[in-house]
């Protein structure tokens, strides 16, 4: 064999040995290659397992800040709502504090000037006072003295009473005396004894001012405010009239007086009665 033959040998053995170990290594770096490629996929997957969950728990944690985000965007607007509520509550108290401290000057400034008010009124009261006491001193003085007059004018009113009445008892005597010693009935008189008789002297006018009935004899009695110092006799004769001449009816006079009389109706005419207020005339004209 050629030497070139045996060291091309050598060299393809050499060769065939180092292909050896380099067809071991890489058979030995192919699976270990292998395992790494599959432990990366494993760990891609798990990346992407792990990404997906943390992208969902992202989405879910964004969602949940969101909502909390707008909550605070609402709680933020409604603690401005709030706070612009308590400063217009702040400015509305502070305008009644003002308010309420002027309100308590012009009640402090009313009160001082009440209690200088009650003062003059307690002066006043005090004045009146002793004006009402010294009135009341002074009435009780007048009506002492009312009273002693009105007994002394009661006394007096007594005695004039008395006193008229004698002279009315001696005006009645007179008159009966000159009649007697005439022996006939005054002028302007016709008359029998006791009986109606009509005054034919200037006319006499009178008013009715009560009329009642005798419970004993049935008949109208009227009183009348004329008597004798009208010139009215017992038994004169009346006409009863009412308004402008209406004839009511006659009467005739039983008791007289000094200043009234007392009469029988002894006659009304149809459809009639007499009335008080009904005027008397001793003759129609």
């Amino acid at each position: 064999m050629h030497v070139l033959t045996k060291v091309f040998v050598v060299i393809a053995a050499i060769l065939s040995v180092a292909l050896s170990a380099l067809v071991i290594a890489y058979a030995v770096n192919t699976d270990r290659v292998a395992a790494a490629y599959q432990e990366q996929v494993s760990l891609r997957v798990a990346a992407e397992s792990n990404a997906m969950a943390a992208a969902a728990v992202s989405g879910t944690e964004k969602t949940r800040l969101a909502s909390a985000k707008e909550q605070l965007e609402r709680d933020n607007a409604t603690l401005a709502d709030r706070i612009r509520t308590l400063e217009a509550d702040n400015a509305r108290l502070l305008t009644d504090k003002k308010t309420a401290e002027q309100e308590r000057d012009s009640i402090t400034a009313k009160i001082a000037e009440l209690g200088e008010t009650v003062k003059t009124q307690a002066a006043l009261i005090t004045s009146y006072r002793d004006e009402v006491t010294g009135l009341r001193n002074s009435e009780l003085t007048f009506r002492q003295r009312e009273i002693d007059l009105n007994s002394t004018l009661s006394d007096r009113d007594s005695q004039v009473e008395v006193l008229t009445q004698s002279v009315r008892a001696l005006q009645e005597q007179l008159a009966e005396i000159k009649r007697s010693a005439s022996g006939a009935p005054a002028a302007g008189v016709i008359s029998g004894a006791d009986q109606p008789f009509s005054y034919t002297g200037p006319v006499i006018n009178g008013r009715i001012e009560a009329v009642s009935t005798d419970a004993a004899t049935g008949k109208i009695v009227v009183k009348v405010n004329v008597g004798t110092n009208d010139k009215v006799s017992k038994n004169m004769r009346f006409a009863i009239v009412r308004g402008t001449e209406t004839f009511v009816g006659h009467m005739v006079i039983v008791k007289p007086d000094l200043k009234w009389s007392v009469g029988e109706v002894t006659l009304t005419a149809k459809g009639s009665s007499v009335q008080e207020g009904d005027l008397i005339k001793s003759r129609l004209e």
